[in-house]
């Protein structure tokens, strides 16, 4: 039953109205005219679909009623979903905000980041002439001399692109990518509006600093940057397919060259079935524990060797492929079907990266009877040496509970704002740990702990790198995909496992023989060097010719501030000594009084020269 609107309600509506309105009005004074719908589509995404309250909460006064307003505030799964939903229609540039927002759970409530993971595929399709007329002014020639069969229907559609089936000239099965026509004119607009309300909020309100408003827009631009040219994508494919060729139940969409643009993608097609779609007599006729644990350590090699990671492998990206399906050939059964292949010189990157993953692929075991398929590589990570060893180490401090050592780590990744209080940050990340290391291993997931942890760290005042957030999101959907697979599988003891192995692993390139034998000879050196350098310092005692030099940076213009200071309080009190004694003798004997104050003004004009004198000359010296 519908609450009854109250007058406070009442009140809390207008309230709500007239902060939007404020909004509206200091926002048309500082930004072009030509952003004034668009800002009033963005304030209206604040106060329609329940997010003012949240507004307010993180420093948005501008856009928030009371918090207590009732039922206008409050973000509901309803309202959630109706955000989402005004997203999509606000065209493709929100999308992909939106997306860029749900890596961000300190920015927005749990359940609007859940209906932001939805807009992967919720999205109208792009009308099959379009498609049609992109294809072929790419690829230089007509849909029936490019393909034996093209399908009409598509596979799939995504903010930026469509995905059909095909069939080559040669009779290999493939899937193409086409990109949205004027999709980057579209965009263009949108991010120009983007950048300048971000760069007003940050001006304006109490969040703009705190989150980093123009950041998230400066991390959309490069991520759109890079998903509008399909080139990276199939780069990105490429190297994966090199970098996990090692892992044998993992497949890699092998990209056809000569059918691949800056807007046109051509993969070969992999028959799999979606993990939602596996039947129970499935489980039971083959083993999935295998496949979810080495899912899990291609994303851990991504992660803490490669430093290029998938940044989203959430269910709609992943497949289920088993062994009775027909399929491409995996990379080591290429390797051992064409060699002449492999030693033959490859004309391209994308040649010589297939040639790569065929030379490190690993043998393949002839009990594999279910692999997994991975797709669209669009949205990717990377990160520095720096930053893995670091990721590493807060792994391996999740892993263990250690709140302390996983603050202290979170802190030298981060930013510290003035804001910021080291001793409740470290009792709030031992408090989330301790919380979650009392639940049983199979229910610890390492990218929700992830996610909380950059929560905690927003709220505190430590900003945290957009490779972070990224990584979270990676992990969190990993923990899905994975248990989705196998319902009994943990992660966390791969991560553990996986950790105790990377750390001895750099333990022993550390302590190779030629950095151990580099060691030994700085420690002779060192050690051959001390006794003489002891018998000087002893004798230097003895005799006491020993001197301690103490050099304080900046310590001459400090002492020469304070000099200037003496001197003009010097100069004041005689001034004002002088001012007062002939005031005095004005009263008795006007003629000493007169001369008095003629004498005070001499010496004051002496003093003020002196003194300027003496502070040119300390300065040239």
């Amino acid at each position: 039953m519908e609450r009854p609107r109250t007058r406070f309600t009442l009140y809390a509506q207008r309230s709500t109205r007239y902060a939007a309105c404020s909004v509206l009005w200091t926002g048309s004074m500082i930004l072009e005219p030509k952003y004034l719908p668009k800002l009033a589509a963005t304030v209206g995404l604040f106060t329609r679909y329940g997010l003012a309250d949240f507004a307010k909460q993180q420093g948005l006064k501008g856009i928030a009623p009371d918090p207590e307003s009732g039922d206008d505030g409050g973000p509901s799964a309803e309202k959630a979903a109706a955000f989402r939903k005004r997203l999509v229609e606000l065209g493709p540039a929100y999308v992909k905000l939106g997306q860029v927002l749900s890596t961000r759970p300190d920015l927005l409530p749990a359940n609007y980041i859940e209906e932001l993971e939805k807009l992967q595929d919720d999205v109208g399709p792009i009308p099959l002439e379009d498609v049609r007329a992109t294809i072929e002014e790419e690829l230089g020639a007509r849909i029936s001399k490019l393909f034996e069969e093209f399908e009409d229907e598509p596979i799939g559609t995504a903010s930026l692109g469509q995905v059909h089936g095909a069939t080559l000239r040669d009779g290999r099965a493939v899937v193409v990518k086409v990109q949205r026509p004027n999709i980057r004119e579209q965009l263009a607009g949108d991010i120009e509006y983007f950048r300048e309300f971000a760069a007003f909020l940050a001006a304006h309100t109490e969040a703009g600093a705190r989150i980093d408003l123009v950041g998230i827009i400066h991390q959309l631009e490069r991520a759109l940057a890079d998903e509008l040219d399909y080139r990276v994508e199939a780069r990105n494919a490429a190297s994966f397919r090199r970098s996990l060729a090692e892992f044998p139940r993992i497949l890699i969409p092998r990209v056809i060259e000569g059918y691949t643009t800056h807007k046109i993608l051509t993969t070969e097609r992999i028959k799999g079935v979606k993990i939602s779609e596996i039947s129970p007599l499935t489980r039971i006729e083959h083993d999935f524990h295998p496949v979810a644990e080495e899912l899990t350590r291609a994303y851990l090699k991504q992660i803490t060797i490669d430093g290029h990671f998938h940044a989203d492998p959430h269910p709609g990206n992943v497949f289920v492929v088993l062994a009775d399906a027909e399929n491409p050939m995996t990379p080591s059964e290429a390797k051992a079907i064409d060699r002449r292949r492999v030693s033959r010189p490859a004309a391209t990157p994308l040649a010589r990266m297939e040639v790569q993953a065929q030379q490190n692929a690993a043998p393949q075991p002839t009990d594999i009877d279910v692999r997994l398929s991975l797709i669209d590589f669009g949205m990717t990570a990377r990160l520095s040496s720096a930053l893995r060893d670091q990721i590493i180490r807060l792994l391996m401090d999740l892993a263990d509970n250690r709140g302390d050592d996983a603050a202290a780590t979170l802190v030298e990744i981060g930013d510290e704002l003035p804001e910021f209080n080291r001793v409740n940050y470290i009792r709030d990340v031992a408090s989330l740990l301790a919380r979650n290391y009392d639940l049983v291993v199979g229910e610890l997931e390492a990218g929700a702990v992830l996610y909380e942890l950059i929560n905690i760290s927003y709220q505190r005042g430590l900003r945290l790198p957009a490779e972070l957030t990224l990584l979270a999101k990676a992990l969190f959907n990993l923990d899905s995909v994975a248990r989705a697979v196998e319902p009994t599988y943990s992660p966390i003891a791969t991560i553990r496992e996986y950790g105790n192995q990377i750390a001895a692993d750099k333990a022993r390139r550390e302590l190779n023989p030629r950095k151990l034998l580099q060691l030994v000879m700085q420690s002779g050196d060192l050690l051959t060097a001390l006794p003489h350098r002891l018998d000087i310092v002893t004798q230097r005692l003895s005799s006491g010719d020993f001197a301690t030099r103490i050099d304080i940076p900046q310590l001459t213009v400090l002492l020469n501030g304070l000099q200037k200071v003496a001197n003009r309080v010097f100069s004041g009190l005689v001034l004002a000594a002088i001012i007062i004694a002939s005031a005095m003798l004005i009263t008795t004997r006007k003629t000493l009084g007169t001369w008095g104050f003629i004498v005070a003004g001499a010496v004051s004009a002496w003093m003020v020269v002196a003194i300027w004198w003496g502070d040119r000359k300390k300065r040239r010296e």
